[in-house]
């Protein structure tokens, strides 16, 4: 009864939301505390203590049109490349706080510490927005609100439990278009502009076992659940559970590298309403598989297994995929080629459509009530850190996606449909919104990472990655670059003053844009324009003032470049950022 108490506290947390104005949203990472040796499969456990990373000094106050931060693919970092991070003594709380020069306030406060010997609390906040007008086009706006607050237990009655709840705000005001080539008033800006809110709640807990041995069962679960909602009555519920069964034994081999044979299973229940209709689906996987490992080797076999029903007879899916990965070490475990050999559906839900794209406009079922499917996807590379101050990562990635989803601009948004009459075709031609059309495709990527480490004072960290998208209907891999590069370089100058600098590439992008004329009086037009390619580069200081006390500055998109990430809509030029990071 005491474990079921605990778990219902975790998961049901009260949540304080926000004020709100008319302005823009991005949420980024979760606050939960960091428990040493959590996650890590343990024949003896040790009494887990506090561990926090001192927050880096990089501010990311891009607009949110600038929402992808040209990351590259997420690819595993080598075994090899902690050792070379900077360490920081635990802190309880951290505060970062600063205004840009649009009048763009950024704030965030994180708390990390122990409640008991084996309870630990995380709580987050985070706001970011813009006061000003962004004229480029249209006057727009935006603001970003984040809260979370996570419970971890290093051990309880067996198991380590973790569970929060969190609550996002993400408002927009839609802007492009070119008011030199559409001059509107006021009036009609608002109308035809409209602002868009998205507003997430949701909760999580999770058990994994305190510690595992040869000859035992060990079991872990999960559940996660999401409401989003926007201003235009859309409207998602999901629920997602996962279990895993596990059974380890040493049935060959040292006792210190046993086998482990066992069974993941998961459910899905994903609920979406677009302005009013209600569609629902539900999705099992189950994963039986086989892991074994050794000094030289690791080895995952298995097998996805996966159901999608939906309540029309072409949403039903059924699929087997394979789950092959493994790795070899040489000269030492300083070298490591890898290879893996994947698939399976996914759910398309509502919520990762508009977080991806927030000027994605949602307007029928079928565009969102879609499963990804992934047919092929294989991965392989190299790792090494054979000289001390490199560590280099190569991998070749190759996918076969049925229903990939792109972007293309709509011809009507959100806010024409409220009044608009069919008899009246004088109104404003606003490509403010974006819908979605799906295809097969094929794609190869080369990717390439590097961190480069000297003297403790320089480091530099690279990644290139060149893709290959080819559509099998459409003309181009709409939005998708053929080549991306990122480049950042810290540097300490001594132990009061350090240095940051970001560079960031894309090339190769295409939009696919509509001519003019209304859909329901003349057949859609489109054709293909590329994009210009994306150069930002940005400029970081920070100064210790104390051990408390830093004060940082950034220089964002030093070149002032405006390129566009989604058609119409231009990123803002040159801006300056400043001020203050607290720990204590």
């Amino acid at each position: 009864m005491k474990r079921i108490v605990i778990i219902i506290t975790l998961a049901f947390m009260a949540v304080t939301a926000f004020g709100q104005h008319d302005e823009q949203v991005t949420v980024e990472g979760k606050f939960r505390p960091k428990v040493n040796k959590v996650n890590k499969l343990q024949l003896q456990p040790e009494t887990p203590q506090p561990s926090y990373r001192f927050p880096s000094s990089e501010v990311t106050p891009k607009d949110a049109t600038q929402k992808f931060a040209l990351d590259l693919e997420k690819i595993a970092p080598t075994a090899f490349a902690a050792k070379n991070d900077k360490l920081f003594a635990p802190t309880e709380n951290f505060v970062m706080a600063g205004i840009g020069t649009r009048l763009s306030p950024i704030f965030l406060y994180k708390h990390n510490s122990m409640l008991t010997k084996q309870l630990g609390l995380g709580v987050g906040v985070k706001h970011h927005s813009s006061w000003l007008n962004i004229k480029d086009y249209a006057p727009s706006g935006y603001m970003n609100n984040a809260f979370e607050v996570n419970l971890t237990t290093s051990q309880f009655d067996g198991f380590q439990i973790d569970g929060g709840v969190f609550y996002k705000n993400d408002v927009y005001h839609y802007y492009g278009v070119n008011l030199a080539e559409t001059p509107l008033t006021d009036e009609q800006i608002e109308k035809y502009c409209p602002r868009q809110a998205y507003n997430s709640i949701g909760g999580h807990v999770g058990l994994k076992p305190a510690s595992t041995r040869a000859g035992e069962l060990s079991h872990s679960g999960s559940m996660d659940y999401q409401y989003t909602f926007d201003a235009f009555s859309s409207k998602e519920h999901f629920l997602g559970l996962d279990y895993g069964l596990g059974y380890t034994e040493t049935w060959w081999g040292p006792k210190e590298r046993p086998q482990k044979v066992g069974v993941n299973a998961s459910f899905q229940y994903d609920g979406y309403a677009p302005a009013g209709y209600v569609e629902n689906r539900i999705f099992f996987k189950v994963n039986p598989f086989f892991e074994m490992k050794d000094d030289f080797y690791r080895m995952h076999l298995g097998l996805w297994m996966d159901v999608v029903a939906g309540e029309e007879l072409e949403d039903r899916h059924f699929a087997l995929r394979p789950d092959l990965s493994g790795s070899l070490f040489v000269l030492g475990k300083k070298l490591e080629f890898y290879a893996g050999l994947k698939g399976g559906r996914k759910l398309m839900r509502f919520s990762e459509i508009v977080e991806d794209n927030p000027f994605a406009f949602i307007s029928s079922h079928d565009e969102v009530h879609v499963v990804r499917n992934e047919k092929l996807c294989f991965e392989g590379g190299v790792r090494t850190n054979v000289a001390e101050i490199v560590d280099l990562h190569v991998g070749v990635r190759y996918r076969h996606v049925d229903n990939d989803a792109f972007y293309e601009m709509d011809d009507i948004g959100p806010g024409q449909l409220a009044d608009l009459s069919l008899d009246d075709y004088s109104y404003p031609r606003l490509y403010n919104t974006y819908g979605i059309v799906y295809d097969e495709t094929k794609t190869v990527s080369v990717l390439a990472d590097a961190r480069v480490k000297m003297r403790n004072s320089l480091t530099a960290d690279l990644g290139l990655a060149f893709n290959s998208c080819s559509p099998a209907i459409q003309e181009y891999a709409w939005y998708r670059p053929t080549t991306e590069a990122k480049l950042k370089v810290t540097y300490d100058y001594n132990d009061k003053l350090s240095f940051n600098t970001t560079f960031l590439y894309q090339g190769g992008r295409y939009a696919k844009v509509s001519d003019d004329g209304p859909y329901w009086k003349y057949p859609p037009r489109y054709h293909a324009e590329k994009l210009k390619d994306v150069f930002d580069l940005s400029i970081g200081a920070d100064y210790k003032v104390n051990d408390q006390i830093t004060a940082f500055a950034l220089i964002d998109n030093l070149a002032h470049q405006k390129y566009q990430l989604y058609y119409n809509y231009p990123v803002t030029g040159i801006q300056l950022f400043a001020g203050v990071k607290l720990k204590f």
